[in-house]
């Protein structure tokens, strides 16, 4: 059975191990420079594709994703990923705020 990926916009997409496999990769770059091997990524992702018994929402995934990394000897990398995720949600939050502004100003609501 295919399972979906909720999006944060609601949205609902194929759920594809590869985007947990990439992800990972990024964190051991972070950490490493280079990437040395393939299989934890592979694994974790194979290990959460195989949980799934219903859809998921991405921030569902991104914790399991965490949870297995700090379960790894790769406590360092987990880290990596955790501070990643951090960022970008603060990105998110900034990108909202400064489009709810504009918004306000374009319906003159907040002039």
């Amino acid at each position: 059975m295919e399972f979906l990926v909720i999006k944060r916009d609601g949205t609902k997409v194929p759920f594809d191990k590869n985007k947990i496999i990439t992800a990972i990769n990024a964190a051991f770059l972070d950490v490493d420079g280079q990437l040395y091997e393939n299989d934890t990524a592979a694994d974790i992702a194979s290990d959460i594709e195989k949980s799934l018994n219903k859809d998921i929402e991405v921030e569902e995934i991104q914790n399991l994703v965490e949870k297995y990394l700090m379960r790894s000897e790769r406590q360092d990398v987990a880290r990596a990923y955790i501070r990643y995720r951090y960022k970008k949600e603060v990105a998110r939050d900034v990108k909202s705020d400064f489009f709810d502004a504009i918004g306000e100003k374009l319906e003159a609501r907040n002039v």
